[in-house]
């Protein structure tokens, strides 16, 4: 898939009233289905659910990418159209040596009908699979797409504005930096339904600790976004949209202005300190800043010396 600086995909999704549900109760699970207007499937949609990739070139020549899910009639879940969309656009956006951050988000949803970034996966699909394999098909391309995010070489925000539940959590969990509005909610309740969290979802121990991530996952808690801050779940909480643009905007000019490989190198490392044990991730870390110092060390040479001449000033 070519890409292009016009918008490409936008993914847009579709939640059930939660917005009722208090923090620390377990919600009721939502389900529903969804297509893209980008591909051909056997699985039914909503007309207007599709994933879209806007491509903005910022004012130092460098590409932003928005990721939006899309579906407004449900709660922008993740249905296998929808998460084979994503993983396309995941896949043709790292191939672009000047894109420098990429948000994700869930697009506005119905008239009544509470925020929503995403509301989990699609229950009906889940609920079709007869046989141990196809679960297995099922899940691993869901984390497939998680692992897309991962893959990304740039740092990937996700822009949460509403509920973010089961599998919309551990697409969260795989970005590399989390904002959310104060309306927002967090939960894992696919307990519920008779099934364990999975994938993804072993990221939440390494952001919340073990005690915490039991809470969530076998309780089926549902938290609001102040305790999800307090938990480390998501770095930042705002009071609504407009400053969750504003933070968003900010945080990708921060990311922007750093140098370009030595952004793309921190991520690779933190990645490395995820998998690996403390002396593991020193050696790599050595490696990676000898690396910095290739082809006479232009970039640290040139981001210094402009530190140095604003200090000698």
């Amino acid at each position: 898939m070519a890409m292009t600086r016009a918008p490409m995909t936008r993914i847009l999704y579709r939640m059930p009233n939660l917005a009722s549900t208090s923090p620390g109760k377990v919600p009721a699970l939502f389900s529903g289905h969804v297509s893209t207007h980008t591909r051909q499937n056997s699985f039914l949609a909503t007309p207007d659910s599709e994933v879209t990739c806007s491509l903005l070139a910022h004012s130092t020549g460098h590409d932003v990418a928005t990721l939006t899910i899309n579906n407004p009639l449900k709660l922008n879940i993740l249905t296998r159209p929808i998460v084979t969309s994503l993983i396309d656009h995941c896949r043709t956006l790292s191939t672009s040596p000047t894109l420098r951050a990429v948000v994700l988000t869930g697009g506005p949803v119905a008239a009544g009908k509470p925020p929503a970034f995403i509301g989990g996966a699609d229950i009906r699909e889940m609920h079709a699979l007869s046989a141990p394999a196809e679960a297995r098909s099922f899940i691993k391309h869901l984390h497939a797409a998680c692992q897309a995010l991962r893959d990304l070489p740039v740092p990937v925000i996700a822009r949460i504005n509403g509920m973010c539940l089961g599998a919309g959590l551990e697409v969260a969990a795989s970005c590399d930096l989390r904002i959310s509005t104060k309306v927002s909610r967090f939960a894992m309740p696919e307990v519920a339904i008779g099934i364990p969290s999975v994938i993804e979802a072993a990221l939440l121990p390494g952001l919340i600790g073990f005690g915490r991530t039991r809470r969530l996952l076998m309780l089926g808690e549902i938290i609001g976004a102040d305790e999800a801050e307090k938990w480390g779940l998501v770095e930042k909480v705002v009071e609504d949209e407009k400053q969750l643009d504003h933070v968003v905007a900010d945080w990708v000019g921060r990311l922007v202005r750093n140098g370009s490989q030595a952004v793309r190198s921190q991520k690779r490392l933190i990645r490395s300190w995820e998998e690996c044990g403390v002396n593991e991730g020193v050696q790599t870390g050595i490696e990676a800043f000898g690396e910095a110092f290739e082809n006479d060390g232009v970039e640290p040479r040139e981001k210094m010396a402009a530190f140095l001449g604003r200090k000698s000033v």
